[in-house]
């Protein structure tokens, strides 16, 4: 599949080695335990083996958990949104040597990042369609059609971003910084609108630069959050 869908990956390319990419994933399975084992509390370690779990679940045979939506789209959710945020949090508060608090940023991240996780799950196969159909993979995308879960995938985002501003305006004194929040939430709204209304579905580089647009914003978000 990765040699119509994605050729420029290393083992789809040939740059690496069925062998060699195995053991580069034995050996970050075996490591990265015996790393967070070694150096953090029990609470860290479950979270990082809860994390693991749910990765080889989702990839490995015979689970492959990517292969079903809903599946695919919680377990993403559940990644990105709380383990990665909250897990990032509390892991640089005791490595700090701080005991844990409720951070109001941190909680709306881990909620606003939750959601976007979600619409990557969903869009995630809309550039892979051509190799999907190739291959008689069914997805949402080869289900539904490209336009219909683009659609749907901005709406929710809008969304995502008014509640955000929401947020922002709602919140009381000296909880976040308003007018940035607000403002840069909306900002980044109008970006995603306005790379909608150029939305070619019958184009592939369209497409891909939707999706990238997408990714663009999830890693925007996170540099708004030093400021929030």
């Amino acid at each position: 599949f990765d040699k119509v869908n994605k050729p420029f990956l290393p083992v789809a390319a040939g740059e690496l080695g069925t062998k060699a990419a195995w053991a580069l994933v034995l050996g970050s399975g075996f490591l990265g335990p015996l790393i967070v084992y070694k150096l953090f509390s029990p609470v860290i370690f479950g979270l990082y083996m809860f994390g693991t779990t749910i990765g080889v679940l989702y990839s490995v045979p015979p689970f492959r958990l990517k292969r079903f939506p809903l599946a695919a789209g919680l377990t993403i959710a559940c990644v990105r949104g709380f383990l990665l945020n909250f897990g990032v949090y509390y892991a640089a508060r005791e490595a700090l040597g701080l005991g844990f608090a409720w951070n109001p940023s941190v909680t709306f991240l881990a909620r606003f990042m939750t959601v976007f996780a979600a619409v990557i799950a969903v869009t995630k196969d809309l550039p892979d369609i051509e190799g999907d159909k190739k291959f008689a993979v069914e997805t949402l995308s080869t289900r539904l059609g490209v336009k219909p879960i683009a659609t749907a995938a901005t709406a929710v985002l809008l969304l995502n971003y008014a509640g955000a501003v929401a947020t922002a305006l709602l919140a009381g004194p000296g909880v976040y910084n308003t007018a940035f929040m607000a403002g840069g939430h909306a900002l980044a709204g109008l970006w995603l609108a306005l790379g909608f209304r150029k939305f070619q579905p019958d184009s592939m580089a369209s497409i891909k630069g939707y999706y990238k647009r997408i990714w663009d914003l999830f890693y925007l978000e996170y540099l708004m959050y030093v400021f929030i």
